[in-house]
């Protein structure tokens, strides 16, 4: 991976997560932060929080990934990225009392993405290893008392949070892959049909 392209993908992570973060999930009032300095209720950690999560989350796909994927396209690494931006969204208005439901749903849904990939296992693996250390991660900075969630039903967190971590582990997967390229460092492009005869 090029530490430029890392840096540069990391970085727009950050800025658009943080904007997601204070969007679903501070002014829905599922979570409240607590550290100062604060700007518009979140603290001034958090770009820094994701930057660092992102990082983690693309060295957990290149070190998993043993076999280059099948070249995504454009359009499907943009699906990938709306389907968990809308789920982040959905997280944030879903009713503390459906979390098991919405949990499950995700779960679902993440399932019927996975059966669709040619590189099955290693998408599961990253996917269920982000997903561990993202619940594990904001378990941990909650218990310190960066931020609680208002709702939260497991080690201080909502039920939702691992399968949305799953996800958006196959986004991340999906747009680094596309954006990164393969271990060769070629650029991965959308596939085009070659005309015929």
């Amino acid at each position: 991976m090029s530490n430029t392209r890392l840096a540069l993908i990391a970085a727009a992570s950050a800025v658009f997560l943080t904007l997601c973060d204070q969007l679903f999930h501070v002014r829905t009032e599922t979570l409240v932060y607590h550290w100062d300095p604060q700007i518009a209720g979140q603290t001034i950690l958090v770009p820094l929080t994701f930057l660092l999560a992102t990082v983690a989350m693309l060295d957990v796909i290149r070190r998993v990934q043993a076999v280059k994927p099948r070249s995504p396209t454009a359009l499907g690494a943009i699906g990938s990225f709306g389907v968990v931006t809308t789920a982040y969204l959905l997280s944030g208005l879903v009713d503390p009392e459906l979390s098991v439901a919405y949990a499950l749903l995700l779960l679902v849904g993440w399932g019927a993405r996975v059966v669709h990939r040619d590189e099955r296992g290693t998408a599961i693996a990253a996917a269920v290893m982000i997903a561990i250390g993202g619940v594990l991660g904001e378990a941990a900075l909650s218990a310190i008392g960066e931020f609680s969630y208002l709702h939260p039903d497991v080690l201080g967190v909502p039920w939702w949070l691992f399968p949305l971590y799953l996800h958006g582990a196959l986004a991340v997967r999906d747009i680094a892959a596309l954006a990164l390229g393969d271990a060769e460092g070629q650029e991965l492009r959308p596939t085009v049909a070659a005309p015929s005869a």
